[in-house]
């Protein structure tokens, strides 16, 4: 006995059109919203640093007591206790530290980068020039922006502390929304060509 099952073949009333705007139009809307939130971000640079080290120092706090914490778990098991005890010790208080003086974590954020900075760019710089590999050009570009831009935030240090952590969030911010704006406009036309 055989039985047969028909589909309904009406067509539903905006059905892939509303389907395609769904799976792109959330997207697209999110990187508007970030591209916004960089912007904001970038106008208000000082804020943005002075957050960003409050939720550096709240993050440190808070990874320093999960180690005290794991420290007393593994000391039964024979784990190292003490080197988690004092690294969750050195986490909690240099994270309280700069919840308590974030313009002083601020300033010392400042200095890890440009010191960043200019490790980062002499390494690109000096590979780059040995190896002299395909394309090796782009890379001694990129440390040579890399230096200078470590030697001018070390030399106007610290007033260099009150922009340079929040251009760079906001720049980071600013870039990901519009990542998310081009690939939502990517599927819109990936989607396109497959109803199509």
């Amino acid at each position: 006995m055989a039985i047969s099952i028909e589909r309904n073949r009406e067509p539903v009333t905006g059905g892939p059109s509303r389907v395609t705007s769904a799976a792109w139009g959330g997207l697209f809307v999110l990187g508007i919203l970030v591209t916004l939130l960089g912007i904001v971000a970038l106008g208000a640079a000082y804020l943005t640093s002075l957050v960003s080290a409050i939720f550096f120092g709240a993050m440190l706090t808070m990874m320093g007591i999960a180690e005290i914490v794991a420290a007393f778990r593994v000391r039964g098991s024979g784990g190292p206790f003490w080197l988690y005890l004092l690294g969750g010790i050195l986490s909690t208080v240099v994270g309280l530290f700069v919840l308590v003086y974030p313009a002083a974590g601020l300033a010392a954020l400042t200095l890890l980068l440009a010191g960043y900075f200019f490790a980062s760019g002499l390494f690109h710089a000096i590979t780059s020039l040995v190896d002299r590999y395909p394309r090796w050009g782009w890379d001694f570009l990129y440390g040579a922006v890399s230096i200078f831009l470590g030697v001018v935030v070390m030399s106007q240090w610290p007033i260099s502390a009150v922009w340079l952590v929040g251009t760079m969030v906001g720049i980071g911010i600013l870039f990901r929304g519009v990542s998310l704006i081009a690939g939502s406009l990517t599927l819109r036309r990936a989607m396109r060509a497959v109803t199509a």
